[in-house]
């Protein structure tokens, strides 16, 4: 009896393949015929999606002559970052971690508050408060967003102190 619920348990636990004929008639210009398609299911029933993460990316600094994003201005100097990411899930946690966030002319940060926004449908749905951000650039900002029901191409920028209409830094990738 205990090796029958072990296998029990064990069958419950394990996947499930299930082998479907493809619809449709065979395909007679390409020579191929039909065929099966395989689908994994989890025990569960379910397919695994990435659970509720909405955006992971790393930082890029902004540049004098960038452009316009979602009607927020790049900074008046250059930008440069390393080792920098943001993470924000779909219930409005966002985890950013900046590092080396600096004026590249100067050598260092010259602002000490930094600010993060969030767009979703081509605007700024929402803005962390400030947080402390020192002059090697370096800034955890870890705080609950509103995110829209239907959030598009979300975005994530980071703002010099209070100011949501100047960004000094996108979720991005610089080749």
């Amino acid at each position: 009896m205990a090796k029958l619920s072990a296998l029990v348990a064990g069958a419950a636990l394990a996947v499930t393949v299930a082998v479907v004929p493809l619809l449709g008639s065979p395909s007679r210009s390409s020579g191929t015929g039909g065929g099966v398609s395989i689908a994994l299911l989890s025990s569960s029933g379910g397919v695994h999606t990435g659970g509720s993460l909405l955006l992971r990316s790393p930082l890029v600094g902004s540049l004098a002559d960038d452009p316009t994003l979602f009607g927020v201005v790049p900074g008046t100097v250059d930008w440069t970052v390393s080792r920098s990411r943001v993470v924000v899930r779909a219930d409005g946690r966002l985890d950013a971690r900046v590092r080396g966030l600096i004026q590249p002319r100067e050598g260092s940060n010259p602002i000490f508050l930094l600010a993060a926004s969030l767009v979703c449908n081509g605007r700024v749905v929402d803005r962390t408060a400030p947080v402390p951000f020192d002059e090697s650039g370096d800034a955890d900002v870890h705080e609950r967003l509103t995110v829209p029901d239907r959030c598009l191409a979300p975005a994530v920028l980071l703002n010099p102190l209070d100011r949501d209409g100047v960004y000094i830094a996108a979720s991005g990738l610089v080749r």
